[in-house]
């Protein structure tokens, strides 16, 4: 646990250094985007409110007219938000991922040469230096993935309890999906590191495929050593991902119907207080979509949680490989012999 904090601590000190404007504004916009689900289920109570209880004296034209546009300018506030949010994240995705390069590029200076011709420390860190192209862009898509549906499902549940508290009870159902999915992830990243080396050499087999003295010497000797080593390693590989699919589809197919029962009993809830209420279908139309959407954001959460981990996992593995130590070369002293005379 504490290691996981120091990782997220790592990496959102990472991004904020990257670029303080886009991380700002990026996460800020997702925090002000959370607030708009909440705020339209809000203003279709009101305006049911008004529709079933209008007496004497009250403007139901302007009233509505005055919701409309509330609705109107909130839709086009959020269409504004969304495309900075955008602007914003792509700059900050471009560079993370060149600023995570270059420091790897920078740190092979200091590696000790004899370690580039070790086949372990090529796996190692081989599949590591290729995956900094495309992780840190995933990690910012995560990140603010993670923000915003965390907001929005906090949002949601504040907005549940003022009018029906019991319904954030069912709610809960969501953290054994988040828990589920972050743990897969880590398996995940835990299997392509015990992997590395295999995966590092179908590459290398890859790439000799279209090697030209590679080709000229298989082809004269009518060998197929590229195509059976390759299926070999793949073969391993494939069986290790269908082992941990196959036990995580298990763990997710019973939390999901653990999650489906909760959620056909809040359903029922929900028709029984409408039911045993004045204001049933004003009631009716917050409570069923603001259900409908707490849930989806709730799970849509969790899958951004899930890569969260995955790629905090990738950059943990990179800030291990900065901080590393490495020992120089040792000298070796070369004897020069004097010249006679």
């Amino acid at each position: 646990m504490r290691r996981k904090l120091r990782d997220a601590c790592s990496t959102v000190t990472l991004l904020y250094g990257m670029d303080r404007s886009a991380f700002l504004i990026s996460t800020g916009t997702s925090v002000v985007q959370s607030m708009v689900y909440p705020l339209m289920l809000l203003i279709v109570w009101r305006g049911f409110s008004l529709v079933m209880s209008v007496s004497a004296g009250v403007d139901l034209v302007q009233q509505g007219a005055l919701l409309l546009g509330g609705l109107l300018a909130i839709l086009v506030f959020d269409t504004l938000l969304q495309i900075v949010n955008e602007t914003a994240t792509g700059i900050l995705k471009a560079e993370s991922s060149q600023h995570v390069n270059a420091r790897l590029m920078s740190k092979m200076a200091e590696v000790p040469y004899r370690l580039f011709e070790d086949n372990d420390f090529q796996a190692q860190y081989g599949l590591l230096i290729s995956q900094g192209s495309y992780r840190p862009g995933l990690l910012v898509d995560a990140f603010v993935g993670s923000v915003s549906s965390l907001g929005a499902s906090v949002a949601i549940a504040m907005t549940l309890f003022a009018l029906a508290p019991i319904l954030d009870a069912f709610l809960l159902v969501l953290i054994p999906l988040s828990i589920v999915e972050a743990r897969y992830r880590t398996q995940s990243i835990e299997l392509q590191t015990h992997s590395a080396p295999g995966l590092f050499r179908m590459m290398y087999l890859t790439q000799k495929c279209i090697d030209a003295t590679w080709q000229r010497d298989i082809r004269v000797h009518n060998s197929t050593i590229l195509n059976d080593e390759y299926r070999l390693l793949a073969h391993g590989y494939l069986s290790n991902l269908r082992h941990l699919l196959g036990r995580y589809q298990l763990i997710r197919a019973a939390v999901g119907a653990g999650a489906a029962v909760v959620i056909t009993l809040a359903m029922g809830v929900v028709f029984w207080q409408i039911s045993h209420s004045p204001a049933g279908p004003a009631e009716a139309a917050i409570l069923l979509p603001a259900l409908l959407m707490g849930l989806n954001q709730g799970r849509s959460f969790s899958d951004c949680w899930g890569s969260l981990t995955e790629c905090m996992g990738y950059l943990a593995q990179v800030f291990d490989f900065l901080n590393q130590r490495f020992e120089p070369a040792p000298q070796v002293a070369v004897s020069v012999p004097l010249a006679a005379g």
